[in-house]
Order: structure tokens, then C-alpha cells, then sequence
């Protein structure tokens, strides 16, 4: 049985003829195992008759994030975003979020900070997870957040992205519409 992050990881051509010698079951399972945003980035390699049977199978969330990101042309941020951050508002106390993450029971991978947006979705900041732990669950995310923060378009090339990932040193950044909505 194959797992889908090894076929993201091969080479074109080697991913190309594997893929080509993998029947249909094969693919759809192997792709069963892998996030949203990672199917988005194979689909583009499967054989056509092969998508419909991948997108069966996710939730609609999962499927609705797929098709979004294969909406942007490829070399885009927008094509390369994650799905799986965390958003909160700014009139919430840091309490409440700790225990929502707790909850929650894991971070998205490479999370260093959580996205403050308002009620409409419109990136307000960000709230650094060092801010979370260090005050107190009585404080409210305005009074801890960074208002200004570096944020990425989802039409941005992906080229200018990774030049302000190594520029400032980012472990993640926000995804916003040209409209400044996560």
C-alpha cells in the first residue's frame, strides 16, 4: 500500500510512472491519508477519472479546501496555502483560547502564532503563542496582539513568499484574499 507523502516527495518522473503503474484503489488510499492542502498539490498528477474518486471520499470541509486551493494557478501562494490554522478574535480572553487548544487536543504543524480576524473573517493580527503562555488567562488578545503583521495574498508568486519567509525569518505566515479576509 502506498502513502501519498512518499509520492509527494518523489521526483516528477519517478512520481509521474509510479503513479502510472498504480491502480485506481491504490491512488484514491494514498491520497486518503494526506491533508487537504498535500491532495491539492497531487491532484494535478492523478488521472482524471481518479480526482472525482479522491474528493469522494473527503468531508466537505476537506473537499471545499481542495478545490480552493486548485482554483489559483500554480506558482501562487494561494495554491501552496495551508488549511489547518487557528483563528481567534480580539475580545476573547486568553483563557478561553488555551482551553479551546486543549480541546482541541494538537496544533497545526509549524503554528507559531494564531490568527486574530474580526467577525467578518478580516485579518486583525496575530497572537504569538509565547503571548498566550506568558499572561494571564485573564487578558484579553487586543491587549497582547501584534496589529501589524506580515501577511501573504493568495495571488502573491510563491517566489516573493519564499523571499519574505528567509527575509524575516518566518515560521508561517497569514493567507488573506485581496480583500484582507483569511
Amino acid at each position: 500500500r502506498y502513502h501519498g507523502a512518499v509520492l509527494l516527495e518523489l521526483s516528477d518522473a519517478v512520481r509521474m510512472s509510479l503513479i502510472s503503474h498504480m491502480d485506481d484503489e491504490a491512488l484514491v488510499g494514498a491520497a486518503g491519508h494526506l491533508e487537504a492542502d498535500e491532495i491539492a498539490d497531487l491532484v494535478p498528477d492523478l488521472p482524471e477519472d481518479v480526482v472525482p474518486k479522491v474528493l469522494d471520499r473527503l468531508d466537505g470541509e476537506d473537499r471545499a479546501e481542495v478545490q480552493s486551493a486548485l482554483t489559483f494557478p500554480e506558482g501562487t501562494v494561494g495554491a501552496l496555502m495551508e488549511f489547518d490554522f487557528v483563528q481567534v478574535r480580539e475580545d476573547v480572553k486568553l483563557g478561553v483560547i488555551l482551553r479551546y487548544l486543549r480541546r482541541r487536543g494538537e496544533l497545526p504543524r509549524d503554528m507559531n502564532q494564531l490568527l486574530v480576524v474580526d467577525r467578518e473573517g478580516y485579518l486583525q493580527g496575530l497572537l504569538p503563542l509565547d503571548a498566550l503562555l506568558i499572561n494571564s488567562g485573564k487578558t484579553r488578545v487586543s491587549q497582547v496582539m501584534e496589529r501589524e503583521a506580515i501577511r501573504l495574498t493568495t495571488t502573491q508568486s510563491a517566489d516573493l513568499a519564499a523571499d519574505a519567509f528567509d527575509r524575516y525569518d518566518l515560521i508561517a505566515a497569514p493567507v488573506v484574499n485581496l480583500h484582507g479576509q483569511v
